[in-house]
């Protein structure tokens, strides 16, 4: 019963007084499928499935050509939370106009960075552009606000096999968590 409550066998083999993990393990072996499918269960709930990526379009993507260098255009997908609902603008800089919207649904920022990947590779899919390589710059806010936002910068390729190994990130800064439809303040006191 101990097991199937999620105890550790360590903890089980102490109280038994067992040796071992091993003797505590074949001792219970008939316990030990139902802890593995719970385990597994429990992994896959974290996992992002299609149904937690579906998102709504608020505002059609549209990628101009005047930002394409060298037939590569640098996109941000920029995401904040606020209670479950993720909303994901991309923009070309910080400060720059909204090139689209979409609204998702998910409880991570990889939830929503996900969303953002796949919009976009609809997107490039429907127009004869290609997604050359996308980058996660969670880690360029602050440690308490990154539950709340997401950022991923990608690298549009007009589908002419450009070669993006040695591209350098542009000089604009990218957007920051005050550019986002929710500040830091409005951002849940928990994680969601």
């Amino acid at each position: 019963m101990s097991l199937l409550a999620k105890n550790d066998i360590k903890v089980v083999q102490e109280r038994l007084g067992h040796s071992s993990r091993q003797i505590t393990s074949d001792t219970y072996t008939s316990v030990l499928p139902e802890l593995m499918r719970s385990e597994a269960e429990s992994t896959l709930s974290v996992v992002p499935r299609g149904a937690d990526l579906a998102f709504t379009v608020e505002h059609a993507l549209k990628i101009p050509d005047d930002i394409f260098h060298r037939d590569i255009a640098v996109i941000y997908a920029h995401g904040a939370s606020h209670s479950g609902v993720w909303a994901i603008m991309a923009k070309t800089t910080a400060a720059g106009e909204a090139l689209g919207e979409i609204r998702a649904k998910g409880r991570t920022p990889e939830h929503a960075a996900e969303a953002a990947r796949r919009w976009i590779e609809d997107h490039c899919a429907n127009n004869g552009l290609k997604i050359a390589r996308a980058e996660n710059l969670n880690d360029e806010f602050p440690e308490d606000q990154r539950p709340y936002f997401t950022l991923t910068r990608f690298l549009i390729d007009r589908t002419t096999g450009a070669d993006t190994a040695d591209w350098a990130p542009p000089q604009q800064p990218a957007p920051t968590s005050d550019s986002s439809t929710v500040s830091s303040e409005e951002a849940p006191t928990e994680a969601a």
